[in-house]
C-alpha cells in the first residue's frame, strides 16, 4: 500500500515536468504572433530566423498555409527555387485560392525554368488578385517564355493600362513585340519604357536590337552605348552588349559612315 502511494505521488510530481511548452488555449494566439514575427524577419531579409519561426508553426499546426507559404518564400529569398517548390505545393494543395501562395509557387517554377507551370500558377494568382499588378506582369513574362506571344501581349497590355507606372511592364511588352517581329510597335514600347524608367537598361538593349533589325546601325550603336553606360560589368554586358557594340562600330566603319579615326 505504501509503495502504491509512493508511486502515485511520484507520478503527480513528474506530470508537470512533461507539460507541453504551449498551452492549448493559447496556441492560436501564439501561432498568430509567431507568424507575424516570422513575416517581419522575412521582410528584413533575416531568412534563418524566419524559417525557424515558420517551422515552429508547422510543428504545432501542420498544414498551416501561411507558414508553408512563408517557408517557401524563405527559399525564394535564398534563391533555392527547387527547395521552395515543396512547401509551396503543399500550401496550394491546402488552399488553391491563396493568391500569394500561387504567385510564390509560380516564381519558384520560374526559377527552375519550368515556364509552363510558372505561367499556370502566376496566371491563377493574377485571376485571384487583379489589384496586384505585379502578378500580371510576371504572368506575361512566363507566357512569353512559353512562346505564347499573343497571350503575353494581351496580359502585359492590360497590366500597363491598369498601372502605366508599373516598373518594367513596357520593357517586357517590348520584348514580346520584338519576338513577334512587330518592330515598329516594339520600338515605341521600348522608348516608352526608357521614358518611364531612365535606368531600365534592358529597354536600351531592346531598342538597340530593334534598330539593328531595321538596319539602322548608327542608332543601334547609340542604344548599346547607353546600355553599357548603365551596365559596364555584368556577364551580359561583357559577353553580349560590348561585343555587339564593337561589331556594329566595325560594320559602320567598313561602310564608311564614320571618319577613319572614329
Amino acid at each position: 500500500m505504501k509503495r502504491a502511494l509512493g508511486l502515485a505521488l511520484a507520478t503527480m510530481l513528474i506530470v508537470p515536468a512533461c507539460k507541453p511548452e504551449v498551452e492549448d488555449a493559447n496556441l492560436p494566439e501564439q501561432i498568430a504572433a509567431k507568424l507575424k514575427e516570422s513575416d517581419a524577419n522575412l521582410r528584413n531579409h533575416k531568412s534563418d530566423e524566419a524559417a525557424e519561426g515558420y517551422k515552429w508553426v508547422l510543428e504545432n499546426e501542420p498544414g498551416n498555409v501561411a507558414a508553408l507559404t512563408g517557408l517557401g518564400k524563405v527559399e525564394l529569398e535564398r534563391e533555392d527555387y527547387a527547395a521552395a517548390v515543396d512547401p509551396l505545393e503543399k500550401a496550394v494543395a491546402a488552399n488553391g485560392e491563396d493568391a500569394s501562395a500561387r504567385a510564390s509557387l509560380g516564381r519558384a517554377y520560374a526559377g527552375t525554368k519550368d515556364w509552363a507551370k510558372a505561367a499556370e500558377h502566376l496566371g491563377k494568382a493574377w485571376e485571384l488578385d487583379q489589384d496586384t499588378e505585379q502578378y500580371g506582369l510576371e504572368y506575361g513574362v512566363a507566357l512569353r517564355e512559353t512562346g505564347k506571344l499573343d497571350e503575353a501581349a494581351t496580359v502585359l497590355t492590360e497590366v500597363g493600362e491598369i498601372n502605366p507606372k508599373l516598373k518594367y511592364v513596357y520593357r517586357e511588352l517590348g520584348k514580346v513585340q520584338l519576338e513577334a517581329k512587330e518592330l515598329d510597335k516594339a520600338l515605341r514600347t521600348f522608348m516608352k519604357a526608357q521614358t518611364q524608367w531612365a535606368g531600365d537598361q534592358d529597354a536600351f538593349a531592346g531598342a538597340a536590337m530593334v534598330y539593328e533589325a531595321q538596319g539602322d546601325v548608327s542608332k543601334s550603336i547609340d542604344q548599346w552605348s547607353q546600355y553599357i553606360q548603365q551596365d559596364c560589368c555584368s556577364t551580359y554586358s561583357k559577353d553580349v552588349a560590348q561585343p555587339k557594340l564593337a561589331a556594329l562600330k566595325k560594320q559602320e566603319n567598313e561602310a564608311g559612315n564614320l571618319p577613319a579615326d572614329g
